[in-house]
């Protein structure tokens, strides 16, 4: 056994345990009530018990009445669990964190014994959380690595298989041993906790979503709450046949109905017009946000450009209608887990799970609401999101005659028209560079100087007037922050460290190195991007082409954001055409946009110092962004899906 961060409540849990072993006999008849638990002291629990002793098992699970790949055969799901064997021993029941996945076939073998029984958790919450009285569970996803079905992409046979798993840790599914023997969760307390990053944490979503008694919290991290939403811009598919991608990518194709399902997929997903239809419904879970019983801690990254900052913004306002019980963990970084920020997630996360599944009252429910980490790297707590203050503004823009650059402003809109044009290829971040110069294929409008820092907090909206020369086309819009700083970069390993997460051993230690966040100055920086199609003006449930010559009215939401402009720092916002479809051929096209029935509506704080109509008589100097551009290629964010959920 490996000494940890936390070797001294470890000691202590262990001191305990002692005393216990010293208590008269008759202590522990039925008389004596329930088993103590050694893993609490207090309001929080301890390191109290031995990982070498935890124990392993591998459990099926069925799936009732459900037959997805069609051969006969009720779906399994299979369960790999480890839990602490002092616990069993004594007969004390425990809570479950599961993080259930589509992608544990890419463990190496020698995560498992001979007998396929999983010996390494790829993960850092078993070593931390076992010692303290919980087990941890890894689930195979329907149709994925060794469970049995077919999986559907988000839709009703991931959920309702994964929810299955729930069901049966409350005793109201059957479980089995790999040799067909009957497993009962008797030394569960039938509470459970869904956590997982990317794909791991859209599942702790879905299943939430249904219901289910027993799923008393979920903290989904970068995690997506519509799938629409995480292949679609307003109507336009970010790549090719991607749904079809996604599901060949995961599936254990054990089936030729499984099999056939990657083509189905693709085709009702619909990529040649973007259109949401009815095949949508079963994965976009926010339509059943009051179905939640489950508290939510929302974890995101505010430069995630794979699951957009959409996912957790939608999500959290369908909660709050709801008064559904949360909190939320918001950082500068890309498509990351928490714990890339290792103290400062944990601190949070302990408690929370204290909570809601030991229900230690700890009083978690009363500290701030939200952990917002600002643009230089440091955290803010708050008492809670969108921040306290914000109004939604709605910003006009004027392009006068003869300038540059077009004004973003409270003040009234101008009239005069603008036109810019797009080639074949999307635009880059690039665009956004130098903003006064005179260039054809963007439309700037940038804010006053401001006299004090103004804050976006929460979701805004474009509104467009637009006339296009072609049939089709797509617009971009990038909300930028113009002014000097040193600003967040990434966050990376520091080399030649390394700390233990909880208890260990050889073989599953642990340990990772500490990690460090960058910045960089720059003096430019890209706080949102979102895309829309043109021919979706009238409802994303129908593409139209478009006339020449024809004025469309067009309105789309941002993505969601959290970010603070500077005082001497201005607001900008440009606008770009794209491409509308990938799936399309498309060669480019000229936009004219009506400033004055066009506008920019977020959600501000100390708008007032925008009540000017300034456009700048001089050059502004912006020439480096902050961050790198994300990556548009469906294999590397495919990647990061993978990585990011390990």
């Amino acid at each position: 056994m490996r000494r940890s961060r936390s070797s001294t409540a470890f000691r202590t849990g262990v001191a305990l345990l002692a005393t216990a072993a010293l208590a008269p006999i008759a202590s522990l008849s039925a008389n004596a009530g329930p088993p103590s638990k050694p893993f609490v002291q207090g309001t929080q629990t301890v390191a109290a018990y031995d990982y070498d002793n935890a124990v392993h098992e591998r459990i099926q699970v069925d799936v009732p009445g459900v037959d997805t790949d069609a051969n006969g055969v009720k779906d399994q799901v299979t369960v790999d669990i480890i839990r602490p064997g002092e616990a069993a021993e004594a007969g004390i029941d425990i809570p479950v964190i599961i993080q259930a996945s589509p992608y544990y076939a890419g463990d190496p073998k020698s995560y498992f014994d001979d007998a396929g029984t999983r010996q390494v958790y790829s993960s850092w919450l078993d070593n931390y959380f076992v010692p303290r009285g919980y087990a941890v569970a890894f689930v195979d996803m329907p149709g994925t690595f060794r469970s049995t079905g077919c999986s559907d992409v988000g839709a009703d046979y991931e959920v309702l298989g994964t929810k299955a798993v729930i069901d049966w840790l409350n005793n109201r599914v059957p479980g089995h041993t790999p040799d067909g023997a009957r497993a009962k969760a008797d030394w569960s307390t039938g509470k459970a906790g869904m956590i997982g990053v990317s794909w791991n944490g859209t599942i702790a979503n879905s299943v939430a979503s249904t219901g289910v008694r027993g799923l008393e919290t979920i903290v989904p991290i970068a995690a997506i709450s519509s799938w629409y939403d995480y292949t679609r811009g307003f109507g336009v598919p970010f790549y090719d046949e991607y749904m079809g991608f996604l599901h060949d990518y995961v599936s254990n194709d054990a089936s030729p109905r499984c099999e056939e399902l990657t083509t189905e997929i693709e085709q009702d997903s619909d990529t040649r017009t973007g259109s949401y239809g009815k095949f949508w419904d079963p994965r976009n879970y926010r339509l059943d946000a009051s179905k939640v019983k489950a508290s939510v801690y929302v974890v995101h990254g505010l430069g995630d450009e794979n699951v957009k900052t959409r996912h957790f913004g939608e999500w959290w306002d369908e909660l709050a209608k709801r008064n559904v019980p949360r909190k939320i963990f918001l950082h500068q970084g890309v498509h990351l887990d928490g714990f890339s920020f290792r103290d400062e997630w944990v601190d949070k996360l302990h408690p929370w799970f204290d909570y809601w599944l030991q229900g230690l009252k700890n009083d978690v429910m009363k500290t701030p609401q939200a952990t917002v980490q600002r643009e230089d790297g440091s955290f803010v707590d708050e008492p809670r999101w969108p921040a306290t203050g914000v109004k939604n503004t709605k910003l006009n823009l004027s392009k006068p005659l003869n300038a540059k650059t077009g004004g973003l402003s409270i003040a009234a809109a101008s009239s005069d028209p603008i036109s810019f044009t797009g080639t074949s290829q999307e635009s880059a971040d690039t665009v956004v560079l130098d903003p006064t110069a005179q260039r054809t294929d963007r439309a700037v409008f940038l804010s006053n100087d401001l006299e004090q820092s103004v804050r976006m907090s929460g979701t805004g909206k474009v509104t467009v007037r637009v006339k296009v020369n072609k049939v089709a086309a797509g617009l971009k819009a990038r909300l930028v922050d113009y002014g000097t700083a040193s600003r967040y970069r990434d966050v990376t390993n520091v080399p030649n460290t390394s700390v233990c997460w909880g208890d260990g051993n050889t073989l599953d230690t642990g340990c990772y190195a500490k990690t460090q966040i960058n910045t960089a100055v720059s003096d430019a920086s890209v706080a949102v991007r979102t895309l829309a199609d043109i021919g979706h003006y009238r409802s994303l449930n129908r593409k139209e082409s478009l006339q020449s010559g024809k004025w469309y009215d067009l309105s789309f939401e941002l993505n969601a954001d959290d970010v603070v402009f500077s005082a001497g720092h201005r607001l900008g916002l440009v606008l770009t055409v794209e491409p509308d479809n990938p799936s399309v051929p498309f060669n480019g096209a000229t936009v004219t946009l009506d400033p004055a029935k066009s506008s920019l509506t977020l959600p501000l704080t100390n708008a007032t110092d925008l009540a000017t109509a300034e456009t700048p008589q001089s050059r502004i100097a912006a020439n480096s962004l902050a961050q790198p551009e994300p990556s548009k290629d469906p294999v590397e964010l495919m990647r990061q899906f993978v990585e990011a959920s390990r």
